[in-house]
């Protein structure tokens, strides 16, 4: 079965901004794509939509939920493993870097939502330690 939601996904992904874009591509009408969008569509239909999108078609069919996983490109790994080497204070300000201009933002708006995230973090980390240390006075722990 197709899983409309990893077709439209896969279509916007590959830069096919309306069903009918993708449509032409394939030769096709647009409610054809219009019905595989909607878990309607064959295989007949998957499979020029997988070559014209580049997306497996096993990727385009109900997994199981109601979204099947968008493969991910070799940018996206690479900027995931830089991303995990980072602090979680670094973390944060990446993340609200990357979603300010995900959600429109400039460089400007990104910086701002970043270093909010991690001022936030940074405070619940000191709160974090400074409740540890005070439990630890209290119970005479010594070690670190």
């Amino acid at each position: 079965m197709i899983n409309g939601k990893a077709v439209r996904d896969a279509r916007i992904a590959s830069g096919f901004r309306t069903q009918s874009d993708l449509a032409a591509e394939i030769g096709c009408s647009r409610i054809t794509i219009s019905r595989a969008e909607h878990n309607l569509g064959g295989t007949g239909i998957l499979h020029k939509i997988a070559q014209a999108t580049g997306v497996p078609p096993k990727t385009l069919m109900q997994i199981s939920g109601d979204s099947a996983p968008m493969p991910v490109t070799g940018q996206e790994r690479e900027l995931l493993a830089a991303f995990r080497k980072l602090d979680p204070v670094l973390q944060a300000r990446a993340a609200g870097f990357v979603f300010g201009l995900a959600s429109g933002g400039g460089t400007e708006e990104g910086g701002i939502l970043g270093a909010d995230l991690s001022s936030n973090l940074a405070a619940a980390e000191a709160h974090h330690h400074s409740v540890k240390n005070k439990r630890r006075q209290q119970t005479g722990d010594t070690s670190a």
